[in-house]
């Protein structure tokens, strides 16, 4: 617990301080397809198409935003291609996450997408779990003409990832993860040009390290308080940059599905929205859905 909370506040000053870092759509969970308790292989088997899960977030940044940012949606998906046992997993996944901006007559203006869609691989080792993978990341503009002016973004890295689930009250209740991306495709476009060479150059983008950390309380037969927040460091071939989350969580989990509520502080040093780079500290409340287990 000691840890857990010690983890928080340091995580609260990297959120607090002035920071950036790209906006990947997974840097606020963990997905593991082994920890999915609906699956139940053989040691010694195997299976194709073994399981579909996924996830859904809707909410809003009413209390706290910027001119960019009023309303969120988050939709991914994984297909389980192949496992062997409970110890090895191929998946494949994809996820959007929707931003809308409050600049029309419904208070609902589409302003940005960001795109993820990779292949994971995962490997039980004893108690913890080691991943590699490769994910293509992007960002276009929406219905930006009448702002006369468009940035987007292609990202594709290689990531590795080690996950350590561990116990406080009960069984596997908390957990670390430490994920490595190293970029392979780095590319921006700025319109209108002038604002081509303005903030961070997202072409020298060379690797991130992430610290995700997640933590459960029952509170109730079926009913659990959440905890989780990340730490993202980028490097860039001249510059360091950072994020950071918290996230409170109310919510009933069954094996059919987890249905949370919560509220959650992020600090984006560039949300890479705008044309000419801002930060951006969002203080969102919303709802999340999610298959149980392989999502933390």
């Amino acid at each position: 617990m000691r840890f857990i909370v010690q983890y928080f506040i340091i995580l609260f000053f990297v959120i607090s301080s002035s920071a950036d870092a790209q906006r990947l759509i997974e840097r606020g969970m963990t997905l593991n397809p082994l920890e999915n308790p609906s699956v139940d292989i053989p040691e010694q088997e195997y299976a194709w198409f073994s399981q579909v899960g996924g996830w859904a977030a809707f909410g809003s940044y009413g209390f706290y935003g910027d001119d960019n940012h009023q309303w969120y949606q988050h939709l991914g998906a994984y297909v389980e291609m192949f496992r062997r046992g409970n110890y090895a997993s191929l998946a494949v996944t994809g996820q959007i996450e929707f931003i809308a901006d409050p600049h029309n007559d419904i208070n609902f203006s589409p302003r940005a997408i960001f795109w993820e869609e990779g292949i994971l691989f995962t490997r039980r080792i004893r108690n913890s779990y080691l991943q590699f993978g490769y994910y293509h990341r992007c960002k276009h503009d929406i219905d930006n003409l009448e702002l006369g002016e468009e940035r987007a973004m292609v990202f594709g890295s290689a990531l590795t990832r080690f996950i350590m689930p561990f116990s406080f009250g009960s069984k596997n209740d908390a957990l670390l993860a430490f994920e490595y991306n190293q970029y392979t495709i780095t590319w921006e476009r700025r319109i209108p040009s002038e604002f081509r060479d303005t903030g961070y150059n997202w072409n020298e983008l060379f690797s991130s390290v992430t610290l995700n950390a997640a933590w459960a309380r029952p509170t109730g037969r079926q009913t659990n308080l959440y905890m989780d927040g990340y730490a993202m460091a980028t490097f860039f071939n001249d510059d360091f940059l950072m994020n950071g989350k918290l996230r409170a969580e109310i919510g009933s989990r069954t094996n059919a599905g987890e249905f949370r509520f919560g509220i959650h502080l992020e600090h984006l040093g560039d949300s890479g929205i705008p044309v000419q780079p801002k930060s951006a500290t969002l203080l969102g409340v919303g709802i999340r859905i999610m298959t149980p287990g392989s999502i933390r």
